[in-house]
Order: C-alpha cells, then structure tokens, then sequence
C-alpha cells in the first residue's frame, strides 16, 4: 500500500452508553451470573493461593534467622532437642506454629474467594470494542481477576513491611538480612502464583468466548473467505493514533502533563514487574543471604550461637531510600516527554505513519517513533544511574556508608538500570500512541459483537425489556441501510409486547388487550412501530394521527 503521510489528528469517536448497549451485544447474563462462574473456576486458584500463603509462612519462621535455622537443623541430627530450643530461642512456639499453619492458608484463601464479587463489578463494564486487540481484551479480563485473588496477598506483606518500620512486636525484629533475603523469595513467589492463577483464569473460560488464539486461526486458515474477514476485523483494529503527532495539537505536549506522565509511569511500572523486579529479587535474595551467613558466623565468636541474629541494615540508607525511589518515579513518568522533544529532529525521517504490527516495519519507515522510543530508553537508564548514585553519596556524606551500600550500587548500575531501560523501551514500542493520545477507544471501535461484558444493574433479559435500550436499538437500525420491518417487529415481540392479540384472549380486539394489560400494570410502548395503537390506513382522513408515520402517509 502507498505511504501515509501528513494525516489529520484523528477524531475522537462517540463514547457508548453502556446503558443502552441491547442484549445480543452483552456476554454475561448478569454480575452475579459471572460471580457465579468465577466461584466454579475458582478450584485451582485455591490451591495455588493454599499453597503460597503454607510457602510464605515457612519463608517468615525461616526469615527470623535463615542461617540459625540451617545450623539448627544440623545440630538436631545430634540433639534433636537443640531444634525445639531454636524454636524457643527465636520467640516461636511449636502449639502456635501448628495451628496458625493449619489455619493461615485455608482463612486467607477463603478471603481471596470473598473477594470474587469485586472481581466481577471491576470487569463487568469493560467494553471490549476499546480495545485494539482481541488479545488485549482477554488478558485485561484475566489480569483484573488475578489482581483480585492476589491482593489480600499483597496488602499482608505491606502490612508487614509497616509493622516492622514502626518497631511491632514481631519475629522480623528489623530490616536485617535474613528477613529481607526471605521477602525477596517471597516475591518471587507471589510472581509465579500470579502466573498461575492467570493462566487458569482466562478471559475465554470466564466468559465462554473463543480465545484469540483460536480467532487468529479462524483468521488465517478459515475455509469460509467471509468468516476469515470477520474474525480478522474482530482480532485487531486499524490504530488511528499516528506519529509523530501534528505540532501545535494537545497531543504533541500531552506527555508532559499530568496524566500523560501518569499513563507514561503506569505503562513503564507494568513492564518492570515484568523486566525488573525478578531479577532484582533474584539478586537480592542471594546477597541478603550471603550477608546474613556472614553476620552469623563473625557474631559465633563471642555470642551464643542461638542469640545471633543479623544486623539491622543502617537507618539512613532506608530514609535516604524512600525520596530516592519517588524522584526515580518522577525521572521515569516524565521521560516519554523529554524523549519527544528531543526525537524533533527525526520528523523528516517519517515516510509513512502507518501503524503497523510489526516494531521492525514500524522502526524502519517511522525514524521518529524509533528515535523517540530509544530517547525513552536512554533517559531512564540515565536516570535511574543518577539517582543510585545521589543516594549513595548522601549516605556517605552522613557517615553511614558501608559494603553492603557499594554492593548495591553495583548492582543497580550494572543490571537494574538496563534493565529498567529495556522495561521502558519496550513499553513505548507498543504504548507510546496511549501516553500522547489516550486509550485506543477513543479514537476507534473494533468490530466485534460484545459490547460489554455484563449489566451493571439488572440481568441482560431484563436489559431488552427496556424502552430506552429498545428506542436506540430501533434508531439504530433505522439508520442502517436496508429492510429492518422484521427485526423492529422481533424486538417489540421479544419484549413482550401485545402487538395485536393476548395468547388468553384469543381473537380479543385490541382495546381488550390494551384494558387486560393495563389491568395487570403493563403499559404500552405508544411509540413501538406496528403497534396496535397506532393509527390505521383504514381509519377516518379527518382524525388526527398518533405517530408521525400516520402522518406521512397522509
């Protein structure tokens, strides 16, 4: 195809009532329908929830001192009795450890399960024509359930991590190593339940729809020519967000407002639990370990081997951390934009804003999305440099500096920040058109059927039972080209409405109708074509007609 070149700013298209959305265009028969569904898929996520909350208890009793426990262990090959006093020794007991893992696991799963309401409300307006793909659609179903499940997961180690920084009464007594090497597997672990659960709770289950493997399938191999160009439609929209966007449009600053650079930090945060965090909590485990061991076996020489326990990390390397960390979210949330201006010079390189699929047809015929995702890229790197070493140089400055400091620093320079460029760069390669622009629905419909994925009030049968759903639904197909007298008269049908007799009247006028209805506090839709209530041909040319049809025809 010829390139496109020097296109218009794309228009914003008309958002969709979700209230009007008609019934053959809604997935789910109602919220608690789709609750219901989820409870019946809910049986592996349960065990895989069952399993990491046992696995994260174990982490915390071995997170008090893990090298204490190892030797512990040893040492009751010769005496057991020294591991029960190990026990004692770290402010367990063995009644209390048996009953909470008995309890822990089972109690917090069924709190997740609870949670599965919420689950169906989050997804339940979403309207998958908003989305680009098929693919996006269905892993926004999943990763909304899965956050769900997961969150009493999350909020537990938050609480946690407060209650140690507050000095709670805890085995976790500080941030020393043995504690923080167990968090760093316990986030790793929470990861891979993530993975999962969202693997088992896909979109196509959920909603018992064809997944977008399948519809890419039909797509490509289809036999029927028709169903292929109608799944093709279904699989993928055509963008409308070019780039570079027109100077001197909102979009071309739109990354250096708030919520551009909002989109911009959310996009880059999501690929970084992709790209960063297991790495870092890889990392982070082995040298917090190797700490730990070295703290306990330097402290064997002059304390008893069951009160050693690891050294607190310092103070003003935590306090200094906290504003490090939002200065590096400022730095990254603001990249895109900078990036973009600094990507100006690349505009006469662009010999086509086509949007194609492809990052490497894109990067070839567009230099500036190119020149502007590598910017991006290079700007985190360069920020996320600077700001590990500002943080350790005001550590040092205060006196507080140690090895374990410089070690991270070494770690954050050499894997963390190219890391955090590639999480970036990669994130800007599919989503830089959603920091200039916006969600792709507003700019596009994909063709596809659903058009939402359940009611937020009401069950869908009651839904088509709706003079307002039914009035935009018969505007609709008016303004579609060809016959819909059939359809319009279906839909009134479909309603229940008494078009022209009453199944226990047989034969009755349509003034006993009318009566009966209103007898039992139905009223009619006076507005409904081929209603018995409005004006006949046959009727007198002097009466006045009841709808503007009538009155056409005269």
């Amino acid at each position: 195809m010829p390139p496109l070149l020097n296109l218009p700013p794309p228009p914003r298209v008309e958002p969709e009532d979700p209230g009007l959305v008609p019934p053959a265009e809604i997935l789910a028969e109602s919220v608690r329908a789709l609750t219901r569904r989820l409870l019946r898929l809910s049986a592996v996520p349960a065990a895989i929830l069952i399993s990491l909350w046992a696995l994260l208890f174990l982490m915390y009793v071995l997170g008090a001192s893990p090298t204490m426990w190892f030797l512990a262990a040893l040492a009751s090959l010769a005496d057991p009795s020294f591991f029960r006093y190990t026990f004692t020794a770290l402010g367990f007991s063995t009644n209390g450890l048996w009953i909470t893992a008995l309890l822990l696991p089972a109690g917090a799963t069924a709190v997740s399960l609870a949670l599965l309401p919420l689950a169906a409300r989050w997804i339940a307006g979403l309207n998958p024509r908003d989305f680009l793909s098929e693919r996006a659609f269905q892993q926004a179903v999943s990763s909304r359930v899965t956050w769900v499940l997961i969150a009493p997961v999350i909020l537990t180690i938050t609480l946690l991590l407060l209650a140690i920084a507050v000095g709670a009464p805890l085995q976790w007594q500080s941030f020393s190593p043995g504690p923080l090497s167990m968090l760093c597997a316990a986030v790793l672990a929470v990861q891979g339940a993530f993975v999962g659960i969202r693997a088992w709770m896909r979109a196509d289950r959920i909603l018992q729809i064809p997944s977008a493997d399948s519809l890419e399938r039909t797509a490509r191999i289809d036999p029927d020519l028709e169903k292929r160009h109608r799944a093709a439609a279904a699989l993928l929209a055509q963008d409308r967000r070019h780039l570079p966007p027109n100077p001197g449009t909102p979009q071309a600053r739109a990354a250096a407002r708030p919520a551009g650079a909002w989109r911009a930090l959310r996009l880059i945060s999501a690929r970084a639990l992709v790209w960063v965090l297991p790495a870092m909590a890889s990392i982070g485990w082995a040298i917090f370990a190797m700490v730990d061991v070295t703290q306990v076996f330097s402290g064997m020489l002059e304390e008893d081997l069951l009160q050693v326990r690891g050294q607190p990390l310092d103070s003003w390397m935590l306090l200094l951390g906290i504003p490090a960390l939002l200065v590096l979210a400022v730095a990254v949330a603001f990249a895109p934009a900078l990036a973009v201006q600094l990507a100006g010079t690349s505009r006469e390189g662009v010999i086509d804003q086509r949007p194609y699929a492809q990052w490497e047809h894109r990067a070839r015929v567009n230099r500036w999305e190119a020149s502007a995702v590598a910017w991006t890229g290079g700007l985190v790197a360069g920020a996320c440099i600077a700001v590990v070493l500002g943080h350790a140089l005001l550590t040092t400055l205060v006196g507080h500096s140690t090895a374990l400091l410089w070690t991270g620093v070494f770690v954050a320079v050499l894997i963390m920040a190219p890391l955090l460029a590639g999480a970036a760069v990669h994130a800007m390669r599919s989503d830089l058109r959603t920091v200039l622009y916006g969600p792709p629905g507003w700019y596009m419909r994909r063709e596809t059927t659903p058009a939402l994925v359940t009611p937020d009030i009401g069950t869908r049968t009651q839904r088509g039972q709706d003079p307002a759903v039914r009035a935009a639904l018969r505007t609709r197909l008016r303004a579609q080209a060809g016959d819909h007298e059939l359809e319009l008269f279906d839909l009134d049908a479909a309603a229940g409405e008494k078009l022209w007799l009453d199944e226990s009247l047989p034969g009755a006028k349509d003034t006993d109708v009318r009566e009966a209805d209103v007898a039992r506090g139905i009223l009619p839709d006076f507005g409904a074509d081929d209603s018995p209530f409005q004006a006949s041909p046959e009727q007198d040319r002097t009466s006045i007609p009841d709808t503007v049809r009538g009155l056409q025809e005269r």
